[in-house]
């Protein structure tokens, strides 16, 4: 197996990391994993925006995509680093503020989504994010996440 194939070492495959299976999984792999010691550290995970499924409508992408796909990269980076045998991070999408669109992606656009934690009190989170493809930002917002610890 190759390095970045396996789910202990960056990058990797970022669907071992997540509760979600096609159509809905939506990224790709994880290129970089925050390191929680370190303030402003950032995660980085990418995905090619899909021809198909539940977040386009008439060939054009849905404005959901954008929340959906942030939220799974940061399920992709708190599932990081996979164990075999064991469940991918879950979590759940308790709220979205200050949430933009400054431009479109198309499908087949490779996309890069930037995490980074901005507040944490027990189980809640609020993490900053944002989207980009090679023409520059996309999206940009926070997400409120609600962890389940299992």
């Amino acid at each position: 197996m190759k390095p970045e194939n396996m789910h202990n070492t960056l990058p990797c495959d970022a669907g071992p990391l997540i509760p979600h299976q096609p159509p809905m999984l939506l990224v790709n792999r994880l290129i970089e994993k925050a390191d929680d010691s370190v303030e402003g550290s950032e995660s980085i995970i990418e995905a090619v925006v899909p021809h198909t499924g539940p977040f386009l409508k008439n060939g054009s992408l849905l404005p959901e995509y954008y929340i959906e796909v942030l939220a799974q990269a940061v399920a992709a980076s708190d599932g990081f680093p996979h164990e075999e045998g064991k469940k991918p991070a879950t979590g759940l999408l308790a709220g979205i503020d200050e949430f933009f669109w400054t431009s479109k992606a198309k499908p087949g656009d490779l996309i890069r989504i930037t995490v980074r934690k901005t507040f944490e009190f027990g189980a809640a989170f609020i993490l900053s994010g944002f989207i980009s493809n090679k023409s520059g930002q996309i999206a940009k917002g926070q997400l409120k996440i609600w962890k389940i610890e299992e």
